[in-house]
């Protein structure tokens, strides 16, 4: 029983990031650098000509420009993600406190906790580091609001049972 416990948290913890990612990735796609990106940048050989070298620099300076067009993309991606994946983990890890059956409530906070980390994972070199010390303190206050209820609520059940 405590198998299937375990494999049940266990799934819920790695298919609701999942389930969130391609849910965000459905409406809005992510950039794939081979499309966007195209050129091949050569270098002019030693003893080219003076076109062959500006035709090496106008490469160059296309590709720049393809992946400077990528970077934005993936940008807005990261973004959208961390939008979404936040308040979802959040939520996630707050049912999963109150939700009464362990298996359940196990992989909802498991999966809160990796759906939050993926979402600011992609996006955490955009964000200036006040940003960061923000979303990691509530993180941390989320994580502790929920490991005190359970634990609270864990005791209190172990002190009726007692009495």
């Amino acid at each position: 029983m405590l198998a299937r416990q375990i494999a049940v948290g266990f799934g819920i913890a790695l298919i609701f990031p999942m389930l969130i990612y391609y849910g965000v990735a459905a409406f809005y796609p992510r950039p794939q650098f081979e499309t966007m990106v195209t050129v091949v940048a050569r270098v002019a050989p030693p003893n080219a000509t003076a076109e062959q070298r500006q035709e090496a620099e106008d490469l160059r300076h296309k590709r720049e420009e393809q992946q400077k067009a990528y970077n934005a993309t993936a940008r807005d991606f990261a973004r959208a993600m961390v939008m979404v994946t936040t308040p979802l983990g959040v939520i996630a890890i707050l049912l999963g406190a109150y939700i009464s059956l362990q298996a359940i409530g196990t992989g909802l906070i498991f999966g809160g906790i990796f759906s939050v980390a993926w979402g600011y994972y992609g996006y955490w070199n955009y964000l200036d580091d006040k940003v960061r010390f923000v979303s990691l303190l509530a993180g941390f206050a989320i994580l502790l609001f929920v490991g005190y209820r359970m634990t609270s609520g864990a005791r209190a059940t172990t002190n009726s049972a007692q009495t």
